[in-house]
């Protein structure tokens, strides 16, 4: 069977180049250790494949093994075993914006809002109290503190928070004749001209909106109302070199260079809309929401919530901010997605693994007000956040989402979308590659 080795060699020629590709990712991410792990793979591949060749390997061998790499590949990229969706019951309340941890930790004590909220809360303020012990966020005491990088990005957040006043405006008396489908459109279109890499329209579950106002120029504890019907939702990208940095400061002045983003497209969004005579308020970062970002993105087919509470993209994984525009302008919206993400959340841990507070469970989901999901410490999380002095950010940077998308994560992204033997397998070979334990030396 003279075809034999010709097959043999071009099925070893096809694997080899997918095996650059990985070695080609992992230059352009500058990481050494999967650099040096997938050339060393590389090398291995190209002696036992070629040389099997070379060595004059019986030719019942070499096709038993092109028909077993055949049969790898086909098992990760055909459609075996559906990935499974969010699971939501029926969502019962609303969240209070007062009981989100970013609004108690800065409920100074002696002040109203302390005397109030303690007093309903008595349970919270013990560990509420030991949090406020720690420095706050990029002040001077968090292990990473710099004068001025910390200043610097200190400065973006403060611009931020010159926009919460900007979020709502007057609306045109004259309103452009209602076209869903053409409007959709258009804003979707506008939202990604402002630089979101996407954006996607929910239909807004009252749910999602918080009950109470905890933060932000608004006066705290006025009940929120805004019963408007849809959410324009998107993503900004962060960096994947800043993510790599994690969790040092660079990592944090992405975030605050991305929520500026996020709050510039915004507000330009919202005064958009109001100019074609609806109603329109930006939600944005400093303290300044009125809906909770991650499940109406992900309502609005942006990505899944995955083991680390992100929101994950299909495109950048966990390394993405959110921005919502919500309006009563009528819309088409559209549907969650489902890639993968609960399956393989469900079998990779590795934010877990490398979460220095142990934040993030490695067991099994709880229903959390109706959403079966993990449930984040996550006063242990921002506590580990003030000690350090930055926003920490291991969780993002270790996720195997999160890695760029090049030809070869594209490749397997493809792989785990479809097939569940896709998203076993790239479990074990992200750790091949990457590493298991990536946060050594980080502990709280």
């Amino acid at each position: 069977m003279a075809w034999i080795p010709p097959l043999f060699i071009v099925i070893g020629t096809a694997a080899a180049a997918v095996l650059a590709s990985l070695v080609f990712s992992s230059v352009r991410e500058h990481n050494r250790v999967a650099g040096a792990r997938s050339v060393v793979l590389l090398v291995l591949f190209l002696g036992v494949w070629f040389g099997a060749v070379a060595l004059g390997v019986p030719e019942i061998i070499l096709l038993l093994a092109s028909a077993a790499l055949i049969a790898f590949v086909a098992l990760f990229f055909l459609p075996v075993g559906r990935a499974a969706s969010i699971r939501v019951d029926e969502i019962q309340a609303q969240v209070d914006e007062r009981d989100v941890i970013f609004a108690r930790e800065d409920y100074a004590p002696g002040s109203p809002q302390y005397e109030a909220y303690y007093a309903r809360h008595p349970d919270k303020k013990t560990m509420d109290d030991r949090m406020r012990d720690t420095p706050e966020l990029l002040a001077p005491g968090g292990r990473f503190y710099d004068p001025v990088e910390s200043r610097r990005i200190d400065s973006l957040f403060d611009v931020i928070r010159t926009l919460t006043t900007r979020v709502d405006g007057e609306i045109a008396a004259a309103r452009i004749a209602p076209d869903p489908a053409r409007l959709s459109a258009d804003i979707q279109a506008l939202t990604r001209r402002l630089g979101a890499a996407d954006v996607g329209i929910a239909r807004l579950n009252p749910m999602f909106v918080y009950s109470h106002v905890g933060r932000g120029p608004e006066q705290w504890g006025e009940p929120i109302r805004n019963d408007h019907r849809f959410a324009v939702a998107f993503t900004v990208e962060m960096d994947s070199g800043a993510v790599d940095t994690a969790p040092r400061l660079p990592i944090t002045e992405e975030s605050a260079r991305q929520y500026l983003r996020g709050a510039r497209i915004s507000v330009a969004l919202a005064a958009y809309i109001r100019a074609l005579g609806y109603p329109a308020r930006a939600h944005i970062a400093g303290s300044n929401y009125q809906i909770m970002l991650p499940p109406v993105a992900h309502d609005a087919g942006l990505g899944e919530l995955g083991r680390m509470g992100y929101l994950i993209s299909p495109r950048f994984g966990a390394r993405i901010r959110l921005g919502a525009v919500t309006t009563d302008m009528p819309l088409v919206p559209d549907k969650p997605i489902a890639f993968g993400v609960q399956d393989f959340c469900k079998r990779c841990k590795k934010c877990a693994t490398n979460c220095p507070p142990a934040a993030i469970p490695a067991g099994e989901k709880a229903q959390v007000r109706g959403t079966w999901k993990w449930p984040l410490h996550i006063e242990r999380c921002l506590r580990f956040w003030r000690i350090i002095g930055t926003d920490c950010g291991l969780c993002m940077r270790v996720c195997p989402y999160s890695h760029p998308p090049t030809f070869a994560h594209n490749l397997i992204r493809a792989g785990i979308r479809r097939s569940a033997f896709a998203r076993t397998v790239s479990v074990w070979g992200d750790d091949l590659i990457y590493g298991r334990n990536v946060a050594r030396g980080f502990s709280p």
